[in-house]
C-alpha cells in the first residue's frame, strides 16, 4: 500500500497525513546516520529521528564538510601560482584556528581518474581534530579529472547525515559542471528533504554567467556564494564559511521520544517479505513501514501496524533495486498535536537502512519454438507474473500471454502464431504496486512442423482414425472441409463436414473424423488458436496444415473401428522379456560404434539394446556418454547411442516394442533414402516405417524433446 504524502489522505491506521504535516516528518537536525559497508554496498544506516522540527532546544555546532575541485583545471594558474597551490596554502592558515571540537570533513573529485564522473571519494569522514589528517588529505590529491560537483554535493549531503546535528557543505571549485548534474535543481532537492543542510559555494577564479548555477545551489540551500578571485579571497571566503554557527531552536513542547530498535537483513531480495523484529511502546496506531531512502518520509512502500504481544512484522520489499530505510513510526495524540499546533501528526521514533538486491532469479526458455507450441519454462524466484511480448514491446502491459508464477516450476506457456522474435519477462510487483524485470528470455517462434499419418481414399460417411503431429495447443483442432477453404471463423461461410479438438489426444495423437456422404475431393485442415486474453494485438487463429482426402465408394475400409482393433491386437502380443530400466545398459561389455547399431534391418528386443521404456508415462533419458537427452514413450526403446568421432552426430535408432515402428537419428544416407525425414535440434530423425502410425507419435515426440545434455 502506498501512503502518498503529497496531500492529504485518510491513514489506514488512524489520523490523517497531509504535506504541511509531512515536511518535518524526520525533522531537520533530526536523523541520525552512520555508515557502514556491506555485501559491497554503501548502506546508510539511520539511527533514532530524535525530534520534530522547531522542538529541541540546545545550541548545536555545524558538521561540515569541504568538497574540494581536483579536476584538471586547477592547474591554471592566478597571479603565477598554480590555483590548487593557492587553495591548499589557504586551507593550511584557516584551519589553524579551527575549533578542534566541531566536525570536519574532506570530499574530493576528478582527484584520482581522467574523464571519470564517478571520481568521488570522501577523505576523511566529518569528524571531531580532523584538521591535521584533511591537510595531509589536500596536499596528496592529485588534479587531473573531470568536474561532477553536482553528484560530489550530493555525497556530501548524505555523508552529513550521518550525525544529528546541523550539515554544511563547503564547495571549492574553479569550474563549472561537467558530468550532466543541475547544481540548482540539486539546491532544491536538498532544501525540500527537511534535512538542515546549508551549501555555501567559493567560486575559485569564475567570471560573469559561469557564477549563476552556482549560486542558485547555495541560495536555495540558505548558503552564500563567495566570488575568490584570489588567494586573499579564497581566505577571506573559508573563514566567513568555516566560521562557528549556533543553531538556536525553540523550546521543547513534546518529551522525549520513547526508545525504540529495529532489526532486519541489512539486503533483501526485490519484491520479497522479510522479518523485521522491533521493541517499542507499541501503542495504538504505531507502525512500521519502509521508505525512500530520503531522508524526509515521502511516501512509504508498505506499513505494518505493530501489536503489544508480538515483537515482528513482516513487510514487503520495493521491486527496484536501491537503498531504503525501515521506520518506527508513531501518530501524535491530540493532546500533543495541540502541544506543537504546527500541523505535525506523527513521529519516527527509529530508522534501520536496508539495500533491495537481486539474489537467485533466473528464467529459462528455449531459444526457438513452432507457432502455437507450448514452451516448458523454467523459473526460480519471488512470487511474480510471466509475461510473453513483442520483442521490441517494453511496456509492461502490452503482454500477449501471460501467467502467474506462484510456486511450481517450470510451467507451460503457449507460444504465438506469428513468426518472429519475442521475449519472455519475469516481472514482480513490489510493495506499493512497482513492477520491475528479473529475467529475460528472447525466443523466436518459426513455422509448425505439422504432419498427419490419414488414408488418402475412404468411403462416403465413414468415421477413420487420423493420427496427427503438431504444436498441439489447447484449443487447436483438426477438421474436414471442401477443397481449398480459407476460411477460420464461423462468420467466413463455408462447410465443415467433421471436426475434433486435439485438446483430448495429445497422449496418442490419435482422432476420430467422419468422412462426407458426398465423393470428391476435401482437405484435412490443422487450425491452431492462441488465445486473445493478452494486451497487445497477435494473430488468433492460423491455418497450419492442410492435406488432401478423396471420398470414393471404392475406396479402401479404413473405417475407426477397424484401426483400433488393429492397435489393441499388437499391443496384447508384446512380451514382457526380462530387460533393463530405463537409463540402464543392457550389455556393459557391447563396444560402442559397433556396426550393427546402425543396422536397422536386425534390431529386436535383446540385440543391442540401449535404454527401454517400461514406466506408464514415458522416460526421460540422459546418456553422458554422447551428450544426448531425450523422452521415450513407453514400451519404445533404442539402441546404444554412439559418435564415429568426437566431433561427429550422435547416431541412435528408436523403436517401438508393440509395433514395427522404426526411427533413426543421423542415420547414413544410404539407409534413409527415400524416408521421411524431420529436422531436430541434434539433427534429422527419420521415419525407417511410413506405414506405422506409432512411428509418427515416437517422432513428434523426439522431436519435440530430443536435444544437447547440458
Amino acid at each position: 500500500m502506498v501512503y502518498d504524502r503529497s496531500s492529504t489522505i485518510e491513514y489506514p491506521y488512524g489520523g490523517e497525513i497531509g504535506a504541511k504535516a509531512m515536511l518535518p516528518y524526520c525533522s531537520r537536525a533530526a536523523i541520525k546516520w552512520h555508515e557502514e559497508l556491506k555485501a559491497m554496498r554503501m548502506c546508510w544506516v539511520g539511527a533514532v529521528c530524535l525530534a520534530i522540527g522547531g522542538q529541541v532546544a540546545h545550541a548545536q555546532q555545524a558538521n561540515t564538510i569541504i568538497v574540494m575541485d581536483g579536476s584538471g583545471s586547477m592547474w591554471g594558474q592566478i597571479d603565477d601560482r598554480p590555483k590548487l597551490e593557492i587553495a591548499r596554502q589557504t586551507l593550511a592558515e584557516v584551519l589553524v584556528d579551527f575549533p578542534a571540537e566541531r566536525g570536519l570533513g574532506l570530499l574530493a573529485y576528478g582527484h584520482r581518474r581522467k574523464g571519470d564522473c564517478s571520481d568521488i571519494e570522501l577523505l576523511v569522514p566529518p569528524a571531531p581534530e580532523t584538521a591535521s589528517q584533511l591537510l595531509s588529505s589536500a596536499n596528496a590529491m592529485r588534479f587531473q579529472g573531470k568536474t561532477p560537483l553536482t553528484d560530489a554535493v550530493r555525497r556530501a549531503a548524505l555523508d552529513l547525515r550521518s550525525t544529528e546535528d546541523a550539515a554544511t557543505v563547503i564547495l571549492i571549485t574553479d569550474g563549472l559542471e561537467t558530468c550532466e548534474g543541475d547544481p540548482c535543481a540539486l539546491g532544491r532537492e536538498l532544501e525540500q528533504s527537511g534535512v538542515d543542510f546549508t551549501a555555501h559555494v567559493v567560486g575559485f577564479g569564475l567570471q560573469g554567467a559561469e557564477t549563476s548555477a552556482l549560486e542558485c545551489l547555495a541560495t536555495e540551500t540558505g548558503g552564500q556564494y563567495f566570488d575568490a578571485s584570489d588567494a586573499r579571497g579564497l581566505r577571506d571566503a573559508l573563514n566567513q564559511t568555516l566560521a562557528t554557527r549556533e543553531v538556536q531552536q525553540a523550546d521543547a513542547a513534546l518529551p522525549p521520544p520513547p526508545p525504540a530498535t529495529l532489526e532486519a537483513p541489512v539486503i533483501a531480495g526485490r519484491a520479497t517479505q522479510i522479518e523485521v523484529r522491533w521493541s517499542g511502546p507499541a501503542r495504538e496506531g504505531d507502525y512500521i513501514d519502509i521508505a525512500p531512502f530520503d531522508g524526509a518520509g515521502t511516501h512509504a512502500f508498505d506499513a505494518t501496524p505493530v501489536v503489544a504481544d508480538s515483537d515482528t512484522v513482516m513487510l514487503t520489499m520495493p521491486a527496484e533495486l536501491g537503498d531504503y530505510v525501515l521506520r518506527y513510526v508513531q501518530p501524535l495524540t491530540q493532546e500533543e498535536e495541540a502541544m506543537i499546533a504546527d500541523g505535525t501528526r506523527e513521529r519516527t521514533l527509529t530508522l534501520r537502512n536496508i539495500a533491495v538486491v537481486d539474489i537467485d532469479n533466473f528464467l529459462r526458455a528455449p531459444d526457438v519454438a513452432g507457432q502455437g507450441a507450448m514452451v516448458s519454462v523454467d523459473w526460480a524466484g519471488p512470487k511474480g507474473f510471466l509475461g510473453l511480448y513483442h520483442a521490441n514491446q517494453t511496456n509492461f502491459d502490452a503482454w500477449l500471454a501471460g501467467m502467474s508464477l506462484v510456486e511450481s516450476s517450470p510451467v507451460e506457456m503457449q507460444m504465438p502464431l506469428d513468426e518472429g522474435d519475442y521475449v519472455l519477462r519475469y516481472i514482480v510487483e513490489g510493495s506499493g504496486s512497482n513492477s520491475a524485470e528479473l529475467a529475460v528470455e528472447n525466443i523466436t517462434v518459426t513455422a509448425a512442423q505439422v504432419s498427419f499419418l490419414a488414408p488418402d481414399r475412404v468411403r462416403p460417411g465413414v468415421d477413420f482414425t487420423l493420427i496427427w503431429s503438431g504444436p498441439g495447443g489447447p484449443r487447436d483442432w483438426i477438421d474436414l472441409v471442401d477443397a481449398d477453404v480459407e476460411g477460420l471463423y464461423s462468420g467466413e461461410v463455408y462447410s465443415e463436414y467433421s471436426y475434433a479438438y486435439l485438446r483430448n489426444s495429445t497422449e496418442d495423437r490419435a482422432i476420430t473424423l467422419t468422412a462426407p456422404e458426398m465423393p470428391g475431393t476435401y482437405d484435412l485442415r490443422y487450425i491452431a488458436e492462441f488465445p486473445q486474453s493478452g494486451r497487445d494485438d497477435t494473430s488468433e487463429r492460423a491455418l497450419l496444415f492442410r492435406q488432401t482426402l478423396t471420398v470414393a465408394a471404392d475406396a479402401p475400409d479404413w473405417s475407426a473401428d477397424v484401426a483400433e482393433t488393429e492397435e489393441v491386437t499388437a499391443v496384447n502380443e508384446v512380451q514382457n522379456s526380462e530387460i533393463p530400466e530405463a537409463g540402464d545398459a543392457a550389455d556393459p561389455t557391447m563396444q560402442e560404434g559397433d556396426d550393427t547399431q546402425s543396422n536397422t534391418d536386425d534390431i529386436a528386443i535383446d540385440d543391442d539394446l540401449g535404454y527401454l521404456c517400461e514406466e506408464q508415462l514415458g522416460c526421460s533419458i540422459e546418456d553422458r556418454k554422447t551428450g544426448i537427452s531425450f523422452f521415450l514413450r513407453p514400451g519404445w526403446a533404442t539402441d546404444f547411442p554412439y559418435r564415429d568421432g568426437p566431433e561427429a552426430p550422435v547416431r541412435i535408432n528408436f523403436f517401438d516394442t508393440a509395433s514395427e515402428a522404426r526411427l533413426s537419428l543421423n542415420a547414413p544416407p544410404e539407409v534413409t533414402e527415400g524416408m521421411l525425414c524431420l529436422p531436430s535440434t541434434m539433427g534429422p530423425v527419420c521415419n525407417l516405417t511410413p506405414d506405422e502410425p506409432a512411428a509418427l507419435l515416437g517422432a513428434t515426440l523426439l522431436l519435440q524433446t530430443i536435444q544437447p545434455l547440458n
